[in-house]
């Protein structure tokens, strides 16, 4: 081979890495230019007054921040220098936005591709309803609202620390207007809100809190039965306390009688309250002076 076919294949050879270097340099440098796709995209809207928030974890190399928001096609862009924007009025309208983020680096040219789009649904908030309280029927009375598919009568907070409520609704008997059966509760005092739910619409406001106390009545004794001769009361009953009114025979002179008593088969002596024969007894287990606790029903025991 001649000296001059030599010296024009290193030439070749030499060209040809001075482009691959070219070439690799290029890519580098594109590479470098390129940034990192952010990360942890979030719509936070749980903030105070309806806010809502964009945000990406944050780059040391960003420069700023382009955050996407796309309705039904149309799209706008907004810049941050933060990692974050706050895009309240971008969402102002109900329905499925798709929001996606890149990074504009800090060197001229240097930018991020897109994130994954993330959904972020608008829903309409249900109406808050109107409500009454019933409480000669123990029911905590409701309208309904457009859209709603259900309803929940907070009362209060259960042992477990979860919200304690009712779900189950009934039909008032009136178009538009539902209740709550408040003798399902436990005696005691409780606050009562009420919340409309449903699938396609946010949750309603709660209503206003109202104070409700739900109060057991005694059942009242039975079997009550007297003889004039031994004076002796007997009658059943769970309950303990007991006032007995006596109606003496031809005399509008009665006698109170209150009593104490465990047992729940009751058999009680009152010679020594009652001097002369009775025409009636009236007994009635007493719980007014208890949390919570009214009265029984008054029974009467007439001598025949």
């Amino acid at each position: 081979m001649s000296n001059k076919l030599k010296t024009i294949i290193v030439s070749i050879v030499c060209a040809l890495v001075t482009i691959a270097l070219i070439i690799t340099i290029f890519f580098l440098a594109e590479v470098n230019r390129k940034l990192a796709t952010p990360t942890n995209l979030m719509v936070v809207d749980n903030l105070p007054e309806g806010e809502i928030i964009l945000q990406v974890d944050e780059n040391p190399k960003a420069e700023k921040y382009v955050f996407s928001i796309e309705r039904e096609g149309r799209k706008q862009n907004l810049v941050s220098l933060e990692n974050y924007i706050s895009a309240t009025n971008y969402f102002e309208e109900t329905g499925s936005y798709l929001v996606a983020c890149r990074v504009v680096g800090k060197t001229n040219g240097s930018i991020s591709e897109f994130c994954e789009t993330v959904e972020y649904i608008v829903k309409t908030k249900l109406a808050t309803p109107n409500f009454e309280l019933d409480l000669e029927n123990s029911r905590f009375v409701f309208s309904t609202v457009t859209g709603a598919t259900g309803y929940e009568l907070i009362y209060g907070i259960a042992e477990n620390g979860e919200v304690a409520k009712l779900t189950e609704s009934r039909y008032y008997g009136e178009v538009g207007k539902r209740y709550f059966d408040l003798t399902t509760l436990n005696k005691g005092s409780y606050t009562l809100r009420l919340v409309a739910k449903a699938t396609n619409y946010d949750d309603s406001d709660l209503t206003a809190p109202i104070a409700y106390t739900k109060t057991e009545k005694l059942l009242a004794p039975t079997n009550v039965q007297f003889s004039n001769q031994t004076k002796v009361l007997s009658f059943n009953s769970d309950w303990h306390s007991f006032s007995v009114v006596a109606y003496y025979e031809g005399s509008e002179l009665t006698k109170t009688i209150t009593i104490e008593d465990q047992a729940t088969e009751h058999s009680l002596n009152l010679t020594s309250y009652l001097t002369d024969d009775v025409a009636r007894l009236e007994i009635t287990a007493i719980g007014n002076e208890f949390e919570f606790t009214t009265n029984s029903d008054k029974v009467t025991w007439q001598n025949a």
